[in-house]
C-alpha cells in the first residue's frame, strides 16, 4: 500500500468524507456533516484536511483556533487502515497548521466510552485535564435574505368594538386635528414621505398620480393631520372603502415629534373616529418589524388584538433609489 498523501477538502471529496466519518461513527443526529463543513469552510480560522492512499480518500481531520486555542475535530481513518500511524500524521498536519497561526495549546474532546482514539492522542502527548465541560445546543441559524432583500415579520391587528378609553392629550400639548379632504397630491406626498422615511414607507412614493388620487380622493378615505403648535405632526388615514371594516391604513408622526406623548392620543382619537358610526364592525392595522420598535405596542395599548402573523421577504427600497 502507498504512503499517504495529506490535502485540503475540495467540495468533490463531500460523499467520501461523509461516508467515512459514518464508517467510524463521528455522526450524530446533532452533528450535521454538511453544515460543520460548510462552518468550516466559511471561515479563514478553520480548516479541513484529508488523507488519501491508494487514490482514495482514507482519513480526515478538521482544525480551527477561537484566537486562543485551536481545536482538534472528526479525526477519522478507515477502520481498516487504523494503526498504520495515518492519524499521528494527520494530527501532526493539523498542530502544524495551527502553530504557524500562532496557537500555543490545542484542546479535543472525546467520548468517554471511545478508548482506542483516547488510547491514541495518549500515545502522542495529549494529556487528560481536570476540567468540567459543559455545552448547550443552540438553535439553526436563522436563514438571510440574498443580497438586495430585506425580510420582515407582518403583524395584523384588529378590534370588534370601541374601546372604553377616551384620547388623552398631554398636559401643554397645543394640539388640534383636521381632516384633509381631498388633499393635494403634493401635500399628501409631503406627509407621506415625512412621516414614513425612516420606516421604509416606499408604496405610494412611487405610485402613479392618478392611481394615488383615486385613493384618497374616495369618499370612502378619510385623512387627518395633527398639528402640534401650529406645524404638522403626523397623519392617519382611515380606509372604510370595505363596508363594515375600516382599515388604519397609514398612522404616524413626523420624526421630530416622536416621543413627546402625542403619538397614543392621535391613535387614541384615530380609534374614536374611526366607530363613529354603527356600521363598522370591525376596526384593523397592520405593522411590520420594519416600524418603528414601538409601534406594535401602542397598537395594543389603544386595544388592538393580534389575529395574524407572516413574514414576508421584499426588494430593499433603498437599492431603487426611492430614498434618494
Amino acid at each position: 500500500m502507498s504512503a499517504m498523501t495529506i490535502r485540503a477538502y475540495r467540495e468533490s471529496d463531500f460523499d467520501a468524507v461523509v461516508d467515512l466519518w459514518r464508517a467510524t461513527e463521528l455522526t450524530a443526529p446533532h452533528n450535521d456533516p454538511a453544515r460543520d463543513i460548510a462552518f468550516c469552510r466559511a471561515t479563514t480560522d478553520a480548516e479541513l484536511f484529508v488523507g488519501e492512499a491508494d487514490g482514495r480518500l482514507v482519513a480526515t481531520v478538521m482544525t480551527g483556533h477561537d484566537g486562543h486555542r485551536g481545536w482538534l475535530y472528526y479525526l477519522a481513518v478507515e477502520p481498516h487502515r487504523q494503526g498504520r500511524g495515518m492519524g499521528r500524521q494527520l494530527t501532526a498536519h493539523a498542530e502544524a497548521w495551527l502553530t504557524a497561526r500562532g496557537v500555543g495549546k490545542v484542546n479535543l474532546m472525546i467520548r468517554d466510552t471511545n478508548t482506542r482514539v483516547r488510547d491514541l492522542y495518549a500515545a502522542i502527548g495529549y494529556a487528560e485535564e481536570p476540567r468540567l465541560v459543559m455545552a448547550k445546543f443552540l438553535p439553526p441559524p436563522v436563514p438571510q435574505p440574498e443580497p438586495g432583500k430585506l425580510e420582515t415579520e407582518i403583524t395584523h391587528l384588529e378590534m370588534h368594538a370601541r374601546p372604553g378609553t377616551a384620547p388623552v392629550l398631554p398636559d401643554g400639548a397645543d394640539v388640534r386635528i383636521e381632516h384633509v379632504q381631498a388633499p393635494s397630491l403634493e401635500f399628501y406626498r409631503y406627509l407621506y414621505g415625512s412621516v414614513g422615511a425612516e420606516w421604509l414607507w416606499w408604496e405610494r412614493r412611487v405610485m402613479a398620480d392618478d392611481k394615488l388620487a383615486a385613493i384618497i380622493h374616495d369618499p370612502g378615505v378619510e385623512v387627518f393631520v395633527m398639528y402640534a403648535g401650529g406645524e404638522p405632526a403626523g397623519y392617519g388615514e382611515l380606509d372604510r372603502r370595505d363596508p363594515g371594516n375600516v382599515e388604519l391604513a397609514y398612522f404616524g408622526l413626523m420624526p421630530h415629534f416622536i416621543g413627546r406623548g402625542l403619538g397614543l392620543y392621535f391613535l387614541d382619537w384615530l380609534v374614536d373616529r374611526a366607530w363613529n358610526t354603527d356600521q363598522i364592525k370591525r376596526f384593523w392595522v397592520h405593522t411590520c418589524t420594519l416600524d418603528h420598535p414601538r409601534a406594535l405596542g401602542t397598537y395594543q395599548r389603544a386595544g388592538f388584538e393580534i389575529f395574524d402573523r407572516e413574514t414576508e421577504v421584499v426588494d430593499d427600497p433603498r437599492l431603487s433609489g426611492v430614498f434618494g
